[in-house]
């Protein structure tokens, strides 16, 4: 038998022959997409800014749809296409979001406003109709936020409580404006208009009440609230604007 035979029983496995450089290249790569952002399973990533006024958005519009406490942190994480723990990670509690929510409500409120005291080609009456009617549109949308923004019963705490300053503020300043223009129109002395500046922030304060009894008889519309405080406000401040004032008799 030849040395090189080999037993039927004893077959001889071939050795493998090295892979070449062309063999080992990898597998095409399949086209490339957005990598998704942290804690949103195939949402594209986006800047931290832009992700957390979307999530405030929608928290803002879950809230002032139901009450606070039946609103979840899982209901409104998959409402904004995030995770639960994304949204802890940006807001800290279910607390700092509506907090959250109850700031860029109040950011909407005073832009709302502005806009409405631009329109200076209107005279000061219709000004300040769209004005009242702006605001409690924007109480109708914002219920809940509203509520924490001005409660009826304390005063609202932490970054709700500056939310509700910048808000009242706002509010008083455009009042002011108006009722101040409108007597100056009237052919009222500067020292007398200035008058209007403190009942500017008392009639604030009668919106805010009225809009806290709106809350509990919620089936009035708006307009009606608005015309309620339109006639408080114009009719009864018509004698001040126009130089009339009462005095007591003693």
């Amino acid at each position: 038998m030849s040395s090189q035979a080999r037993s039927p029983h004893n077959p001889v496995e071939p050795r493998e022959r090295p892979s070449s450089p062309r063999a080992r290249s990898r597998p095409a790569t399949p086209p490339s997409r957005p990598a998704p952002g942290r804690g949103a399973p195939g949402q594209p990533r986006v800047a931290r800014a832009v992700r957390e006024r979307e999530m405030t958005a929608v928290a803002g519009r879950l809230f002032g749809r139901r009450r606070f406490e039946d609103v979840s942190m899982a209901e409104i994480a998959q409402a904004a296409g995030v995770t639960k723990p994304m949204l802890y990670a940006y807001f800290g509690s279910k607390e700092g979001l509506f907090g959250a929510a109850a700031t860029q409500a109040e950011e909407q409120l005073r832009a709302r406003l502005l806009e409405v005291a631009t329109e200076r080609e209107l005279p000061p009456e219709e000004r300040l109709w769209r004005g009242l009617l702006a605001a409690f549109t924007f109480i109708e949308e914002h219920r809940d936020a509203w509520s924490v923004l001005y409660p009826p019963d304390r005063a609202p705490g932490g970054p709700v409580a500056d939310a509700a300053v910048r808000g009242r503020r706002a509010m008083a300043e455009l009042l002011s404006e108006l009722l101040a223009e409108a007597a100056v129109r009237e052919g009222v002395s500067a020292d007398a208009a200035a008058h209007t500046a403190p009942l500017a922030h008392a009639l604030t304060a009668a919106i805010i009440g009225a809009a806290h009894w709106w809350l509990a008889h919620p089936r009035e519309p708006k307009e009606l609230q608005a015309l309620r405080i339109m006639n408080l406000a114009w009719m009864g401040f018509g004698n001040l604007l126009e130089g009339r004032f009462w005095l007591p008799s003693h």
